[in-house]
């Protein structure tokens, strides 16, 4: 669901404006899905890496397209989790830019993020879906303003979240759109806090340290109570957890990353070295793991994940060469 009302008491604010940034295809035509955002990497050292030229991205017909107008740090752009649309936020002004495949886009009126001198440490997010667009910033207690969700098919800014930095805590979107999960980080637990399309918290809970730890990468069912979590380690797998009851209702392995794994001190835990993962429901019992392990060589792997018969399927994998950042869809 989308909340209409108040897409439209902001629109004095924030609007949408076709076609302002340059489209990657001409009005009214049809490009393949997007399949990553990325960043290319100047630096020839196996350790390091250097910005080189401007984002781009990558649909699955295997064409790269320029994608200049976004802003040159790591989390500047997002892309959905269907491949259909793009957000970023806008170099030379601080505006987000929501691009579809059509090349239409919808711009800001005003800045995505309030304060300058902290542009270059906000995270742009996006729904499965690319219905819901999120921006927020900084480490934690070092921040004034609150995370911003915007509607992307308008531009409208719907709600602020208060609470969220980018690196101790994780903001994601309920598969039908209409819940935003927070997890904030909390000594070696972490919460859990769902808010709806108006800010508001409709629950919060601290769960077991195994979801606490790798709330990361939650992602809530649209049932509103059914949150999944990716578990790191040398026996990855995924755990269940109902903000509702409280408890782990299912846990179930998934194939090895084949990437490295260490202690983790502060944590005290084992995790896989170089590994994101992006967690989304696909359906009311279904997921998709999209896996991206390595550094200067980024390998991609791609699950299909049946939550009732934990059934996990193998879909694809490609590799990314050359690039210092990397923002992915499902496909």
């Amino acid at each position: 669901m989308k909340i209409l009302c108040a897409a439209l008491a902001v629109l004095s604010v924030v609007v949408a404006v076709p076609g302002a940034a340059r489209a990657a295809v001409p009005a009214g035509a049809t490009s393949a899905p997007i399949r990553y955002a990325a960043a290319s990497d100047c630096d020839k050292g196996r350790l390091d890496a250097a910005w080189c030229g401007p984002w781009w991205y990558r649909t699955t017909d295997g064409r790269r397209h320029p994608l200049k107008e976004a802003g040159r740090w790591e989390d500047a752009v997002a892309v959905s989790g269907d491949g259909r649309r793009l957000a970023y936020i806008r170099a030379k002004d601080a505006r987000l830019v929501v691009r579809d495949l059509d090349g239409r886009t919808r711009v800001s009126r005003v800045r995505a993020w309030p304060s300058k001198s902290e542009l270059e440490l906000t995270r742009v997010t996006m729904s499965y879906d690319g219905s819901l667009v999120a921006v927020d910033c900084c480490w934690a207690g070092f921040t004034d303003h609150p995370a911003r969700v915007y509607d992307a098919a308008t531009g409208a800014l719907l709600t602020k979240v208060t609470g969220v930095s980018v690196h101790d805590d994780a903001l994601s979107f309920s598969s039908d759109g209409d819940q935003i999960l927070v997890r904030t980080y909390d000594g070696r637990s972490g919460r859990l806090s769902v808010h709806d399309l108006n800010g508001r918290r409709t629950g919060s809970v601290v769960p077991p340290r195994l979801i606490g730890v790798n709330a990361a990468t939650a992602a809530l069912n649209a049932d509103g109570r059914t949150v999944a979590v990716y578990v790191s380690g040398r026996r990855p797998g995924i755990a269940l957890y109902d903000l509702k009851t409280r408890q782990v209702t299912a846990r179930f392995p998934v194939p090895a990353s084949g990437q490295k794994v260490e202690r983790d001190p502060a944590e005290d835990r084992v995790t896989e070295v170089d590994t994101d993962v992006r967690l989304d429901w696909t359906g009311d019992s279904t997921l998709r793991m999209v896996r991206k392990v390595g550094f200067k060589l980024v390998r991609v792997q791609v699950y299909g994940i049946d939550a009732g018969t934990e059934a996990v399927v193998f879909e694809r994998s490609y590799a990314i060469a050359g690039t210092t950042s990397e923002a992915l869809s499902g496909l």
